[in-house]
C-alpha cells in the first residue's frame, strides 16, 4: 500500500470512528422511475436529433444539445437521488443528493422531537418551505424530527430514529 493510500485509510478510519448517527433514505420509486424516464428520454431524443444536426442553425442546434443533455442531468439526478443525516462530533449533516447539503452546530440545536410530515401540505418533496410551516427536508410523508435551534428557527427532517437523532445531537 502507498503511503497516500494508507493516510487516506487512517482518515477514513478516524472518520468512521467520529461518526455517532447516521440515517440515509433512498429515493422514492416514483422518483427513480420518473428520472430514469426523463434521462433515457432525453439521451434517446439527443440521440436521434444527432442526423439532423447539419440541417439546422447553429442557435438551434446548440439549444437542443444544451436542453437535451440538462434534461438527461435532472434525470439522473432524480433517479440517484437519496437523504443522508449524519452526526459526526459537533456537526449535523444532511445531505440531499446531489443538490442540497447543510451542515448545523450541534450545539445550535436546543432540541429534537417527533413530528409528521406530509407532503401535501408542503406541495411536494426536496427541500420545502410552505407558508405557515417551518423548512423541512424530505421525500416521503411520514415520521420525522423537528429540530429547534437557539436562533428561535426550526427544521424539519424526515427521519425514521429521531430518539437516536436527538441522543446523538446532545
Amino acid at each position: 500500500m502507498t503511503e497516500k493510500n494508507e493516510r487516506s485509510t487512517a482518515r477514513d478510519a478516524e472518520q468512521e470512528r467520529s461518526l455517532v448517527f447516521r440515517e440515509r433514505h433512498r429515493a422514492p420509486s416514483w422518483i427513480v422511475l420518473l428520472g430514469t424516464i426523463v434521462a433515457v428520454g432525453s439521451a434517446a431524443a439527443l440521440a436521434a436529433s444527432v442526423p439532423s444536426m447539419p440541417g439546422r442553425s447553429v442557435a438551434d442546434a446548440s439549444m437542443l444539445v444544451t436542453v437535451l443533455s440538462i434534461g438527461t442531468l435532472i434525470g439522473l439526478a432524480a433517479a440517484t437521488q437519496s437523504l443522508v443525516i449524519t452526526v459526526r462530533e459537533s456537526t449535523l449533516v444532511v445531505w440531499l443528493t446531489p443538490f442540497f447539503r447543510k451542515a448545523v452546530p450541534t450545539v445550535q440545536i436546543t432540541s429534537v422531537s417527533e413530528t409528521v410530515i406530509d407532503p401535501v401540505t408542503y406541495g411536494g418533496v426536496g427541500v420545502r418551505r410552505a407558508p405557515g410551516k417551518p423548512p423541512a427536508v424530505f421525500q416521503r410523508g411520514g415520521t420525522a424530527a423537528e429540530l429547534r435551534m437557539r436562533d428561535g428557527s426550526t427544521l424539519i427532517l424526515e427521519c425514521d430514529d429521531v430518539v437516536g437523532l436527538a441522543a446523538a445531537v446532545r
